[in-house]
C-alpha cells in the first residue's frame, strides 16, 4: 500500500518525469526521449542537441536516475506505461513524437499504443538499437546474473559511461540497480497489440553487433502508417558520434508532416490481436 501511495505521488508531479520541467516556452512538436537500459534521460541532451530549435527535445526521466535516483525504479513495463501514458497527456505538450534507444524503442512503441488508445495521438516514433518487436537484446541474461556478467555485455555494446563504472564503484551500484530493474521492464515488455497510427523510423549503427541476425523489416508490422530504416556510421551506441545526422533525420522526418489525428475505434481484426 505504501509503495501505491508513492506512485500517486510521483503523479501529482507531472515535472519529475521530464527532464528540465515543464515550466518553458513549447515549439511546435515535443520529442519524448525515452532510457536505454540503465540509462538516464540526459544522454539525450548531447545525443539530440542539434535536433532543436526546430523540435523540443524532453528527456523522460524514469524513477532510480539522476534526479529521481531515491525512488524506487519500475520492474514492470505495462504498470510504467499506463503511468507514462496518464503524464504524458497530463504535461500540455503541443505535438507529440517519441524517440526510444534500445530498451526505450520498445517503451516508445507501447508508449505510442497506449496515447493513441487513450485519444492522443503521437505525430512520429523514432526506434533505435533495437530489433524487430519480438526480440530482446537485453534479456540475455537473468535479473540475477552476477555484477560480472551485466559489466561484461554493457563493455561489449560500447556504453559510453563503461569505463567510469569500472573506475567508481558508487556509480557501478546505482547503474546495476538500475539495469537490473530494467531487465524486468524487458522481459515484461514484449511489443504486442495492434500496430500503431505513427509512422515509425528505425534507426541502428552499422557496427552494431546486437542485432546479428535480426529481421529490421519486422518493425513495419507495427504500424499503419510508412516506416523508413537507416544503419549510420558506429556500434550500439552509434548516437554518441552520430547525433547531428540523428537529428537531422528527425527534423527531415517531422518537417511537413500533416498533425496526427486522434485514432478512431480499433477494428474488430485490431481488437481480436490484443
Amino acid at each position: 500500500m505504501k509503495a501505491d501511495v508513492e506512485r500517486g505521488s510521483a503523479l501529482d508531479d507531472v515535472d519529475r518525469w521530464f527532464l528540465g520541467g515543464l515550466d518553458r516556452a513549447w515549439g511546435d512538436t515535443q520529442l519524448l526521449c525515452l532510457p536505454h537500459s540503465g540509462g538516464n534521460g540526459s544522454s539525450y541532451r548531447a545525443w539530440l542537441a542539434a535536433a532543436e530549435p526546430d523540435v523540443d527535445v524532453v528527456p523522460v526521466q524514469l524513477p532510480g536516475r539522476e534526479t529521481r535516483l531515491a525512488e524506487p525504479p519500475f520492474t514492470d513495463q505495462p504498470t510504467l506505461i499506463a503511468e507514462l501514458t496518464d503524464v504524458v497527456r497530463r504535461a500540455g505538450f503541443n505535438r507529440i513524437a517519441l524517440f526510444g534507444h534500445s530498451m526505450g524503442a520498445v517503451l516508445a512503441v507501447n508508449l505510442c499504443r497506449a496515447l493513441e488508445r487513450a485519444g492522443t495521438p503521437v505525430a512520429h516514433v523514432f526506434v533505435s538499437g533495437h530489433g524487430g518487436p519480438s526480440q530482446r537484446p537485453e534479456a540475455s541474461f537473468p535479473t540475477d546474473a552476477p555484477d560480472e556478467t551485466i559489466l561484461d555485455a554493457l563493455g561489449a555494446t560500447g556504453a559510453p559511461n563503461y569505463e567510469a563504472l569500472l573506475q567508481y564503484p558508487e556509480l557501478r551500484r546505482m547503474v546495476l540497480r538500475v539495469i537490473r530493474a530494467d531487465l524486468g521492464l524487458v522481459l515484461t515488455g514484449f511489443v504486442a497489440g495492434p500496430p500503431v497510427q505513427a509512422p515509425i523510423t528505425v534507426l541502428n549503427g552499422k557496427d552494431d553487433p546486437t542485432p546479428a541476425g535480426w529481421d529490421l523489416d519486422e518493425w513495419a508490422t507495427m504500424t499503419h502508417d510508412t516506416c523508413t530504416s537507416h544503419r549510420l556510421p558506429g556500434d550500439h551506441f552509434y548516437l554518441v558520434g552520430q547525433g547531428e545526422e540523428v537529428a537531422r533525420i528527425i527534423r527531415a522526418s517531422l518537417a511537413g508532416q500533416p498533425a496526427p489525428h486522434a485514432p478512431g475505434p480499433p477494428t474488430k481484426d485490431e481488437e481480436s490481436s490484443r
